[in-house]
């Protein structure tokens, strides 16, 4: 039996649609893979701001409250912990007081404040993206 079809290219194209799609739909999962990709890095860095924001929030407050009462030796020493919100896991910190000197100012001496700085260690357990230091001395380093 004979074709009634009077185009012959057209019969030699009939995979050209089968292929296209096909390449469409390998594009479009590319895409697709590549958005769920960002989108998991981008919720993984808004959890470690927020776990981040949360310890320097909590050692604001022990500088206030507490200040040179933090340093080793002080009444307070063992306030100077950060408490986690989602798993309520402690984690020490590190404070660091520099010793206050006097100051003579135009034959009046002057006692400088103490310098604490709180910090959490870069190896704190995998709780934070790093080290964390609050305080008012640029030359600690965590």
């Amino acid at each position: 039996m004979r074709s009634t079809c009077s185009y012959p290219e057209v019969r030699k194209q009939r995979g050209d649609v089968l292929l296209e799609a096909l390449i469409s739909v390998l594009i479009m999962s590319i895409i697709g893979a590549g958005t769920a990709y960002i989108t998991s890095r981008m919720a993984i860095s808004a959890k470690n701001v927020r776990t981040n924001g949360a310890a320097v929030t909590q050692m604001r407050v022990l500088l206030q409250q507490y200040g040179p009462g933090l340093c080793s030796g002080a009444g307070n020493n063992g306030m100077a912990t950060v408490v986690m919100p989602v798993n309520f896991s402690a984690h020490q910190l590190d404070v660091q007081c520099s010793t206050p000197g006097n100051v003579t100012v135009g034959g009046l001496a002057v006692a400088q404040p103490a310098s604490v700085v709180l910090c959490v260690p870069g190896s704190n357990g995998g709780s934070f993206e790093g080290a964390i230091k609050v305080g008012s001395d640029a030359t600690v380093t965590c």
